[in-house]
């Protein structure tokens, strides 16, 4: 925004625009311009010539016939005629041409050049509320919302108790565009801040009130919150460089934000609830280096990955899918096989393989190349995005069948190459006879030679396998035995695997207890010398050799994994157990902060859930969700002091993975289930 007020000699006709006091962003695909226009000249102001210009092109030239006539030095507050087709980012210029019908007689301040260049928040629905945290001056501290006229339609402050949260709500009429203003004018040492939230999901987070602070806020009517979403980010020590957004897709409109955090490396979970639709995440670091070890993952509340940045946003300012090509709620059941999700050791050439569909597989044989499976990898910090479409006449090296579409082969494609050891995001939906599905969850994939000739490994976990031992129970002894995922490397004349495998057991507090060698992947549960004890859970990581434990695939494949070798699961031990479901003694006393589930793998009936340690009471809600992402259970609970604890029973679940999720509104905790026949 700019405009000229120069000192000069007082004219008859004269008028300056002072400022633009209108919207500062398209409201519904226009703009009505409002400006303060004083009257300089010695003659009383009656009538004013305004032209109003977008993007250097004139629109409308308005004779502005003042109801109440301006005396010399008097201000007045017109409304422009408004302005059709504009975007955000477009200029808007005012130019005053005559006053009373003679020219303007001072060209000093005739102009002015505003952006439409901040983009709203949007609330679906009119209800929101305003959060004030007030520091040690609460009587300077003030907010307002104006509406498209400037005019004043909620307000809040001066308050009187320091450092205290002040929630006022405020209801406004759907459809509307308005602009948001909080200031606080003694801003302490302990400052004030604001937040504008809706239905729980923050919109709008004004930190610094040292000067008037203002966003846009547009109310809509679409269709209430449907998808329950998590965002998980992990900080550096300087979290308040980070910040994140979700905006609706094509526009601005931000319908969820979060951030900055405190100065510690810590791990976040905020929550935001979206109807269905298309949006974008944004995340920033206002450092531009990145966070250090950290990164961040955007899940639905039953745990359906939508963009999973682990541990990788370690360089930049911003991350972001590349062209704005954002997510679209709610997610398809579409997905890659269990083996091929998250596997991060990929090499040329190998099958990355999507789950058969059954809309897909009955159109084999009669639409064959209007029907398959379309297969995204994209970077979650931007750049790479690559889209490839596999129909049923598709050849990619395997015999023509039903499924040969779910098989992609590893950059076996010309151009848009995937390239070594940058993590990306996969994603797969079916398309029959033309008609594609929704997206469905993200993966985790890697293309990492290196590490492909000597894998990590970790307990069996891979549903259905009559080996599963992650997360498993077990009895001491005899030839019970619990088994590792069995890895091999390609050499010059075929195939090799592993020889040697060792397995660390330690307490969940990290305590050291053994660490065992066996020469194949399995370990028989029976050495005597330092035995696990019954009733106890243990966290156990294994690793793989080719050299008969020589070397080791952690030590001497870059990055060197020392704590852990790699994904850690737990085993517990079995004991002193009666005709009653008890939860094992260390996990009733320990300390954890993550949800347990036993016995896991149970056989569907019935299973015991303990909340962490200080969690907060009140009323959870406990659902499982089948592997599409349906609810197949939900109750109710009430959590008191010494309550932790609750046995779920009759509920005949089917063999398969489960994801159980418990949740009081605010937190969100989740674990995987195996249900065996």
């Amino acid at each position: 925004m700019s405009s000229g007020l120069a000192a000069s000699a007082q004219t008859n006709y004269d008028a300056k625009i002072l400022e633009y006091t209108g919207l500062k962003y398209p409201c519904a695909g226009g703009a009505t311009p409002v400006v303060r226009i004083k009257n300089i000249g010695t003659q009383t102001m009656s009538g004013c010539v305004v032209e109003t210009w977008k993007n250097g092109l004139q629109v409308n030239s308005f004779d502005w016939q003042l109801a109440v006539p301006a005396l010399s030095g008097e201000t007045r507050q017109p409304t422009l005629p408004a302005v059709p087709n504009v975007q955000l980012g477009d200029d808007l210029e005012f130019r005053i041409i005559s006053v009373n019908t003679v020219p303007d007689e001072d060209a000093d301040g005739n102009i002015l050049t505003v952006e439409l260049d901040q983009a709203p928040a949007s609330a679906i629905g009119g209800d929101v509320e305003v959060e004030v945290a007030l520091g040690e001056d609460p009587g300077s501290v003030t907010w307002s919302v104006k509406n498209s006229l400037n005019v004043v339609v909620a307000s809040g402050g001066p308050y009187e108790d320091a450092n205290s949260t002040v929630t006022e709500n405020i209801n406004l009429p759907p459809g509307g565009c308005y602009t948001f203003y909080a200031e606080d004018a003694l801003r302490s040492v302990a400052a004030s801040s604001a937040k504008v939230k809706r239905a729980g999901n923050t919109l709008i987070h004004a930190t610094d009130l040292s000067s008037l602070y203002s966003k846009g806020l547009t109310t809509g009517s679409g269709g209430g919150c449907t998808n329950n979403l998590e965002f998980t980010i992990t900080t550096d020590a300087l979290g308040s460089e980070n910040r994140w957004e979700i905006v609706v897709q094509g526009t601005e409109a931000v319908v969820c934000t979060g951030g900055p955090f405190t100065d510690e490396a810590q791990t976040l979970s905020e929550m935001c609830c979206l109807p269905d639709g298309c949006y974008l995440l944004r995340v920033y670091d206002n450092g531009g280096d990145g966070i250090a070890g950290g990164g961040y993952v955007l899940r639905t509340a039953g745990g359906q990955r939508i963009i999973d940045n682990t541990v990788n946003f370690s360089s930049g300012s911003f991350s972001a899918i590349n062209n704005n090509e954002g997510f679209c709620l709610p997610l398809g059941t579409d997905r890659l096989i269990y083996t091929s999700c998250d596997k991060l050791d990929w090499r040329n050439n190998e099958y990355i393989v999507a789950n058969p569909s059954d809309a897909v597989t009955s159109e084999f044989g009669s639409n064959n190349a209007n029907s398959g499976y379309q297969i995204w990898f994209y970077d979650p910090n931007g750049g790479y995005s690559f889209r490839r479409f596999q129909s049923h006449s598709t050849p990619n090296g395997l015999t023509m069948s039903a499924t040969r579409a779910c098989h992609f082969k590893i950059n076996g494609w010309s151009g848009n190459q995937l390239q070594e050891t940058v993590l990306y995001n996969v994603r797969v939906r079916g398309r029959a006879n033309g008609a594609y599905a929704e997206w469905g969850p993200a993966c985790r994939m890697k293309l990492d030679t290196q590490r492909a000739q000597c894998p990590l490994t970790k307990l069996m976990d891979v549903p259905g396998n009559v080996h599963y031992s992650c997360g498993s129970s077990r009895d001491w002894g005899g030839s019970n035995r619990i088994v590792a995922r069995p890895v091999a490397r390609v050499t010059n004349n075929g195939s090799q695997n592993a020889n040697r495998y060792q397995f660390r057991f330690r307490l969940q507090d990290g305590t050291p207890v053994t660490t065992r060698t066996s020469n194949n992947y399995i370990l028989l549960l029976n050495w005597p010398s330092n035995p696990l004890v019954p009733g106890t859970t243990y966290n156990v990581d294994v690793r793989a050799s080719f050299d008969g434990g020589i070397t080791w695939c952690t030590d001497h494949i870059l990055p060197v994994l020392t704590d852990p070798w790699g994904d850690v699961c737990t085993l517990t031990i079995n004991g002193g157990g009666g005709g009653e479901l008890r939860m094992p003694v260390r996990e009733i006393q320990g300390t954890s902060t993550r949800l347990v589930l036993y016995p896991n793998p149970n056989q569907g009936g019935e299973f015991m859930l303990r909340l962490p340690t200080g969690a907060e009471l009140g009323t959870w809600t406990i659902d499982i969700h089948d592997l599409t992402g349906k609810v197949v259970h939900s109750t109710r609970t009430t959590l008191v002091e010494g309550g932790d604890t609750v046995v779920l029973r009759s509920m005949s679940l089917g063999t398969g993975m489960y994801v159980v999720s418990a949740t009081n509104g605010v937190a969100v905790l989740t674990e995987r289930m195996v249900v065996h026949p």
